[in-house]
């Protein structure tokens, strides 16, 4: 978990997998993240049976309950106490609240743990010294990865705060990098984006992205992590391409709770199919793209949006037939999901969250 952070400022992560760590060094960092990941979990018990979601500072009596029981330092426990809270902060809204049981191994070292500095050798570009509070006295030398530069050509800051994990066996560090978050626009067009696995993002400016995976979603034999990997990464790709400079404000369907109530209403296999298509990821970096360009990001109502002529401002079930639209009332036509990017467009210019609100 990161820190919390000034709301005036975006941050990014870049990761780093140290893969040229001395045995002893690999097998001091585990350690540590082991230590780290027990107490996390015993924080994340104590303040589940207090019922207490709140982002306020551990106070003390509980923070040396960690120190005694695990013989770490006031400063770690109170930092893992920290990240604790913000792990139960997720079920505060919840009507129905689940334990988070934590399985990965992460920690996030502040400036009281941690100082970055340019490595002062031949073969790698920075040095990541731990510099105790309860830290292990190492010093990890990383190379600096594309992403990185590109970040400081960017004018991002190099954050004094880094997390460190562990995947598997390997172990990463994340960089955090900040910047001053620009202004939102006062000029440019209102878009609406409609977006689906088989057509992917499909803009009502003209703009389509991501086409092109949904036939390599159907070469999928089965479901695993490496073809989600591999759809996400093309995700980016696509979105890479979408040209942000004309737009003020970019209108997106809320798909939180679009499969609520519908299992067994799909195959096996197009279930398969559908899961590929990561709509949360699609919207993370969506929220990314819009924070750096200054365009405000609205979710509006799916509800009817694939359905509804935009000629004639009426709905009919029969309008649409797969990809295609046309009106039964009007005759327009038009591509299906091209109609329902203009219809969210419309709803941002409207200023209204769904159809049904446009019609009263």
């Amino acid at each position: 978990m990161a820190a919390r952070r000034n709301k005036a400022m975006m941050v990014r992560s870049c990761r780093v997998y140290l893969n040229d760590l001395n045995p002893g060094k690999a097998r001091c960092l585990r350690t540590f993240l082991y230590r780290c990941h027990a107490v996390l979990q015993f924080f994340i018990d104590l303040f589940w049976q207090r019922q207490n979601f709140s982002s306020a500072l551990a106070d003390l009596p509980t923070v040396h309950r960690g120190v005694h029981r695990f013989g770490i330092t006031t400063r770690l426990a109170q930092a893992l106490a920290k990240q604790a809270k913000e792990i139960l902060r997720s079920q505060r809204k919840k009507h129905h609240k689940r334990k988070p049981r934590w399985r990965r191994h992460t920690v996030t070292l502040f400036y009281h743990f941690v100082k970055i500095e340019a490595f002062q050798g031949a073969h790698f570009d920075w040095a990541v010294c731990l510099i105790g509070s309860g830290a292990p006295r190492v010093v990890l030398p990383v190379h600096s990865t594309r992403l990185i530069k590109r970040r400081l050509q960017a004018g991002w800051t190099l954050a004094k705060t880094v997390r460190l994990g562990m995947d598997g066996q390997r172990l990463w560090l994340d960089f955090l990098f900040e910047k001053e978050r620009p202004v939102l626009r006062e000029e440019g067009a209102v878009v609406g984006m409609d977006s689906n696995y088989k057509n992917g993002l499909v803009f009502s400016d003209g703009q389509v992205a991501g086409g092109a995976l949904y036939q390599r979603i159907q070469e999928f034999a089965k479901r695993q992590r490496h073809t989600h990997a591999e759809i996400d990464s093309g995700l980016g790709q696509a979105l890479k391409q979408v040209n942000f400079a004309a737009i003020k404000a970019l209108c997106i369907e809320d798909l939180k709770q679009v499969k609520s109530g519908t299992r067994g209403t799909f195959s096996r296999r197009l279930n398969r199919r559908l899961s590929h298509w990561l709509y949360a990821s699609i919207v993370r970096r969506l929220e990314q793209y819009c924070e750096e360009y200054g365009v405000r990001l609205e979710k509006k109502d799916p509800y009817k949006t694939s359905q509804y002529c935009r000629s004639c401002g009426k709905w009919d079930r029969r309008n649409r037939r797969g990809d295609r639209f046309k009106c039964v009332h009007c005759g327009h036509e038009d591509h299906a999901d091209h109609n329902a990017a203009h219809n969210l467009e419309l709803l941002g210019l409207a200023g209204v969250y769904g159809l049904r609100l446009l019609q009263n």
